[in-house]
């Protein structure tokens, strides 16, 4: 008997004046039973999609994704959140520690879905003069130097010695490209280390970002279900109408694209000097200042 093929994963992409509405204080008494509705109907959600996916709502504002996915962590168990960002106005770094929180705040739910454009922001960036594509291709690479910068048990919070972190294993990345960034990230690693990063319907000339992305998204290939919603009441009947994808796993997200787990290692440039040797100069200092002192 062969085993029945997986279903693709279901997403369902917010606009921020979609998620506006679903944050607003008079809906409150709504979130918990809409997000609980959410969790039924996909495996994930794409917050702020309007800034990467062409849109209506394009340049008109609304809850910042990032707010959106803190909020709907606490409403969720197992919901993927997959936050839109373009590097045209987002630098990869600030990137990179928003989604390490948003990681850990879910407990390994946290993804990315990456534009060459912000459709809302004015042309043009502050931040490097390459390409859209070019610049939002090296922003992942960036983006994945970081979260590893900064290993997880390097926090070893040891009372009886009163070390709180092994500073010496924390590395800067010296990366060079579109973003000369040097790092390292200020947070440590999350659960999944690298979030997974989407990439959504490149053409031919955004081949370089589909490169580096974990997952391309293309309407209409089967590989993906996506259901785009631009307002509160699109939301309503969208959880009301949809088939309920069934219990979903209590895992990464990154498992929900049969991405494999990442446990990169940490190498690079040592940003704090390690204790043990600094220790072992002063101890051989101290011992040939004493013998050329008798």
């Amino acid at each position: 008997m062969t085993n029945p093929k997986p279903r693709p994963p279901v997403l369902v992409a917010l606009s921020r004046p979609a998620l506006a509405e679903l944050l607003a204080p008079q809906h409150a008494s709504q979130l918990t039973r809409l997000a609980q509705r959410l969790e039924s109907v996909a495996d994930a959600v794409v917050l702020g999609s309007d800034i990467v996916i062409d849109s209506q709502d394009a340049g008109a504002g609304g809850v910042d994704p990032t707010v959106g996915a803190i909020t709907l962590a606490h409403h969720t168990t197992s919901l993927g959140l997959i936050v839109a960002a373009a590097p045209q106005r987002d630098h990869p770094y600030n990137i990179a520690r928003r989604l390490s929180t948003i990681d850990h705040a879910s407990r390994g739910r946290a993804g990315l879905l990456i534009g060459a454009l912000d459709r809302g922001a004015s042309p043009g960036s502050p931040w490097t003069r390459a390409t859209p594509t070019a610049a939002a291709a090296d922003a992942v690479r960036v983006l994945r130097e970081l979260w590893r910068s900064f290993p997880l048990d390097a926090i070893v919070a040891d009372r009886a010695t009163g070390v709180f972190a092994e500073s010496h294993r924390v590395v800067a990345i010296d990366h060079r490209g579109a973003f000369d960034v040097d790092g390292p990230l200020q947070v440590p690693w999350s659960p999944q280390i690298w979030p997974p990063v989407l990439a959504w319907s490149p053409g031919p000339a955004d081949a370089a970002l589909a490169a580096v992305a974990d997952v391309v998204i293309r309407p209409g290939d089967g590989r993906t279900v996506v259901h785009r919603v631009d307002d509160l009441e699109s939301l309503r009947h969208l959880v009301r109408d949809a088939p309920d994808t069934g219990t979903l796993p209590s895992g990464w997200l990154r498992e929900r694209f049969g991405l494999v787990r990442v446990e990169p290692p940490t190498h690079g440039r040592r940003v704090f000097p390690d204790p043990a040797e600094t220790d072992t100069h002063t101890s051989t200092t101290d011992k040939a200042g004493a013998t050329h002192g008798n």
